[in-house]
């Protein structure tokens, strides 16, 4: 029980990525404030993990609303008595370059991946820089170190979420707060499921994502998991700023 008195809220928690940590981190004895937007997900992750012996609840809150996140902090605060961890995974795609996304479209998605970590994050820390503890683990995208085919905002928005990690750790780190990032290859996630089934072609989308790697296999939720509990874990106190590709070798090809 490697958090064992830890409190961790995950957003984006209703499914992939996001649910695969809030579980793990349970695993390991954290209490978990699983947030997202539908009610009938976020339930259904809480009773998983209160079936094998863990503490969650599910907080409904809309991330890029700046009453929503605040009164989330505080509710979180005030339920489990206690904040250690966030984990700032909500994320959103919208296909399309700069010429055919509209400026809807281009605001949703930074609104959904940067804003709501901003927000989050703003009212996250002075908590937890007043007990001169935490961890904050954000969630980019390889795509937020590389450039991609019809992804413009999503690039944007995920490499916008690698600076702030960075400067987040050069304001922070001093007050025992340590920030991290991962950058998640494509992962076998609802989200990436019907991206490749809006494709025109889902099998060539598929063997696309494929080719970028050196793994014959696109990742699972559980891989960015690990991942996360590593950032989470109190004694490894030497890593803060720290950007963790975490894709298959598709950097490195």
């Amino acid at each position: 029980m490697r958090l064992h008195g830890e409190v961790a809220v995950i957003t984006g928690a209703t499914s992939g990525i996001g649910e695969a940590i809030a579980r793990r981190f349970s695993e390991e004895g954290a209490k978990v404030a699983v947030v997202g937007r539908n009610k009938e997900r976020g339930e259904a992750v809480v009773s998983a993990i209160k079936s094998r012996g863990g503490t969650a609840s599910f907080f409904s809150v809309d991330v890029t609303s700046d009453k929503d996140v605040k009164n989330m902090v505080d509710s979180v605060i005030r339920h489990f008595g206690t904040l250690t961890i966030i984990v700032n995974n909500a994320g959103l795609v919208v296909p399309g370059t700069v010429i055919d996304m509209t400026p809807d479209q281009w605001e949703n998605v930074f609104r959904t991946n940067v804003t709501s970590t901003y927000l989050v994050s703003h009212y996250s820390m002075p908590y937890l820089v007043k007990q001169r503890k935490g961890s904050v683990i954000n969630i980019s995208s390889e795509a937020g170190l590389k450039g991609f085919k019809d992804r413009s905002a999503y690039c944007a928005a995920k490499a916008a979420i690698v600076g702030l990690t960075k400067a987040m750790a050069v304001d922070h780190s001093g007050s025992g707060v340590r920030i991290n990032c991962i950058c998640p290859g494509t992962v076998e996630t609802p989200m990436v499921q019907r991206v490749i089934d809006c494709h025109a072609n889902p099998v060539l989308m598929r063997e696309e994502f494929l080719l970028r790697r050196l793994t014959p296999y696109l990742g699972v939720p559980e891989d960015i998991a690990e991942a996360a509990l590593y950032f989470a874990l109190p004694e490894n106190r030497y890593t803060t700023g720290a950007i963790l590709s975490v894709d298959g070798g598709a950097l490195a090809k």
